[in-house]
């Protein structure tokens, strides 16, 4: 690891933006590092102490060719502290982030001088600038890491591109690291035998990773490609865009209101080469709408950020300047429609790479090109809006007075425009059952997999938990209905010594290993559950637990881990146990009930990951009628007693809430699981 000497400022300007009398943007602050040799900056980010962090490449000072520079500065450019890292070829860094802990990671690449592979680099520093750790992959002849972020509150999600040994195959990359960068996982995805590469990735409040990228079908076609895996590497959906062209996915961020906003460029009714592009993947309303714009050349998108509403992005374009590159700025609202754009003013040739936004506007990042020297810049922008449009309350008028600010001296990209919406891409790659369906048709032409139990009954307690007289009884004669009248074909039972601890999770196990996609999971609980005030958490008390430890329990968030973790188009919980309305956690919705062919055919497309419990956080009655619980009684009468061909899951809670409510002092509840995976959706009782 070697120092730099700290970059001194020997080129310094300020460039203003002007239409009439009145500023849309004002570029308040810019500066360019002006060095001997280039230097370049790729990402950058806002820590949590007020400084800017950036990581790209420097021939200042390097061993031999780029070298990886990792700079702290403050928001005025003043270097803080600055390192170089590589070997005698050209390294690079591509992207960084901050860890709870204050500490910087940073993802690149470095070519080995002695083998020739290239290979992964993981850096992490203090705040300070000391290096902590560092992580060189090189498992492969090739790797290359662009993209990282936090997940799980220490650990690390790594997008890039793997080439695999001996068939010349490159691999888009999905990486899980812990804190100190050792490798827990890896996902390569992509078409065999063609390259197809990890650019960029975003984690979800779920903890699950989208990746974006391309991939290529021939030397004529590359597709975008998105990817989305769990905590645990495992797929759980897979998107390939676009059958012609040149495509990529850049950058990808997360909407205000949860959808995925993308960016990168298309060369698809390009009007000459790649045209920016940007898109919105909408998992509810399984819609995705792309606008692409550009001119007569190469212009590329390379980040995306939500911004006032709507999205800020940059990129270069090479359409707007003759024989050279501009770095390219524009707001879009949330519609996608462009509300202004703004290029780099300069003489030189520019390239956009990164965007960190403030409180008055946002700071640009990326690098200048002058006699052949690159070197970075930084320009910070104050944005008028909100002063341009104080005292006007009419929509259309304010849409008409930001008119005149959306072009400065005529350079735009909005030559060439195409809008396009996609109704039947969704989250679920080719296993969508309802793709290319019409809502006309009956309901014959469902595409449904296969239906999975898991029952559970337990009456044998001893110890410190009363026996119970109901659950099995309860439990079996669930399991009797739903193999004789309604379409399930695998099940599994744990009734009394079975159910213990450690075979009720080797059975969330199998559901976890085994359901697919198109599958639908019920898991029946009848026995008893407890609920630990101090913890603020529920359990299952399983066959065996003979104490009040929690040692021998199963937790509602162990259980609620299981259920994000199957990979079913729905799968229903229903828990008779005291205190079982403790698996609710967080804020959900669902698509309100409607009897008619359009609505099963709409709660069935969406994922539901929902539990149908016999209380809230009270104690319930084993006893009832018939030999069963009150709540089981009328669980199986909804059952048992429905004639339609398809039930859904919200129905049967309708014919059972009132009449257990009004036997018992329960206070039955069904609802979606929170931050389980669940999109609206119905699980739905099909007869035989």
């Amino acid at each position: 690891m070697r120092r730099l000497s700290l970059l001194l400022p020997l080129f310094f300007s300020l460039c203003f933006f002007e239409l009439n009398a009145q500023k849309l943007l004002n570029v308040s602050f810019s500066k360019e590092f002006n060095e001997q040799n280039d230097n370049h900056i790729n990402a950058a980010i806002k820590t949590t102490d007020g400084y800017y962090l950036v990581t790209g490449y420097t021939l200042n000072n390097s061993a031999g060719g780029r070298d990886i520079w990792v700079a702290k500065m403050t928001v005025s450019g003043e270097i803080i502290w600055q390192e170089a890292l590589g070997d005698i070829n050209n390294d690079e860094g591509t992207a960084l982030v901050e860890n709870d802990k204050g500490e910087y990671a940073i993802v690149g690449h470095s070519i080995s001088p002695t083998a020739g592979y290239t290979e992964g680099w993981f850096l992490k520093f203090s705040d300070k600038g000391k290096l902590k750790k560092k992580t060189i992959f090189n498992l492969s002849p090739y790797i290359k890491l662009y993209d990282i972020e936090l997940i799980g509150g220490s650990d690390f999600a790594v997008a890039g591109v793997w080439k695999v040994s001996g068939d010349n195959d490159e691999n888009l990359l999905i990486m899980k690291l812990n804190s100190n960068g050792v490798k827990l996982w890896n996902q390569q995805l992509g078409t065999k035998y063609f390259p197809d590469e990890g650019l960029c990735l975003h984690v979800t409040d779920q903890d699950e990773i989208i990746a974006g990228g391309f991939t290529t079908l021939n030397s004529q076609k590359r597709r975008l490609f998105l990817i989305k895996t769990d905590s645990y590497g495992k797929v759980l959906f897979k998107e390939e865009i676009g059958d012609e062209g040149m495509n990529a996915i850049q950058s990808i961020a997360e909407t205000p209101d949860g959808k995925i906003i993308l960016a990168g460029y298309s060369s698809v009714n390009s009007n000459g080469e790649e045209d920016a592009m940007v898109m919105i993947f909408d998992s509810y309303k399984k819609i995705i709408s792309q606008k692409t714009f550009g001119r007569g050349s190469s212009d590329k998108l390379n980040a995306i950020k939500p911004y006032k509403g709507g999205y800020l992005v940059i990129g270069t374009s090479n359409s707007l300047k003759d024989d050279g590159s501009r770095m390219y700025i524009a707001k879009l609202d949330k519609d996608l429609e462009v509300l202004w754009e703004r290029v780099y003013e300069t003489e030189k040739n520019s390239f956009g790479s990164d965007l960190i936004i403030n409180l008055d506007g946002f700071t640009a990042f990326g690098s200048v090109e002058q006699d052949k020297t690159v070197n970075s810049v930084i320009i910070t922008y104050e944005d008028n809006t909100n002063t341009i449009l104080a005292g006007i309350s009419d929509e259309k008028a304010k849409e008409d007075t930001l008119k005149k600010y959306a072009v400065l001296d005529g350079m735009t990209l909005l030559e060439n425009v195409v809008n396009e919406e996609f109704a039947d891409v969704t989250f679920r790659g080719s296993g969508d059952p309802l793709k290319g369906l019409n809502v006309s048709r009956t309901l014959d032409d469902l595409k449904v997999g296969d239906y999975y139990a898991l029952i559970i009954g337990i009456d044998k307690y001893s110890g410190s938990w009363k026996a119970l007289n109901n659950a099995v009884n309860d439990a079996k004669a669930v399991e009797s209905l739903l193999k004789s009248k309604y379409r399930f074909t695998q099940f599994k039972t744990l009734y009394n010594e079975q159910a213990s601890r450690t075979n009720i999770i080797a059975a969330l196990e199998w559901l976890v290993e085994n359901v697919r996609p198109e599958d639908n999971v019920f898991i029946y609980y009848s026995g008893h559950g407890e609920f630990k005030k101090e913890l603020n958490k529920g359990y299952w008390v399983p066959y065996g637990a003979t104490t009040m430890s929690t040692s021998n329990y199963i937790s509602n968030s162990d259980i609620q881990t299981f259920i994000k973790g199957i990979q079913s188009n729905h799968t229903l919980l229903v828990a008779d146990a005291c205190f079982s309305g403790d698996i609710f956690r967080g804020n959900t919705m669902s698509v309100p009930f409607e009897n008619s062919p359009k609505y099963y055919k709409k709660v069935h497309s969406l994922k539901s990951r929902q539990a149908m419990t016999s209380g809230g956080l009270e104690p319930v009655m084993d006893g009832g009628q018939d030999g069963h619980s009150v709540f089981a009684y009328y669980l199986l009468k909804a059952l048992r007693e429905n004639e339609s061909k398809m039930m859904d899951a919200s129905q049967i809670f309708d014919k059972l809430k009132i009449p257990v409510y009004n036997n018992s002092d329960q206070s039955p509840d069904f609802k979606p699981i929170g931050k389980s995976g669940d999109e609206g959706g119905q699980f739905i009782f099909m007869k035989k």
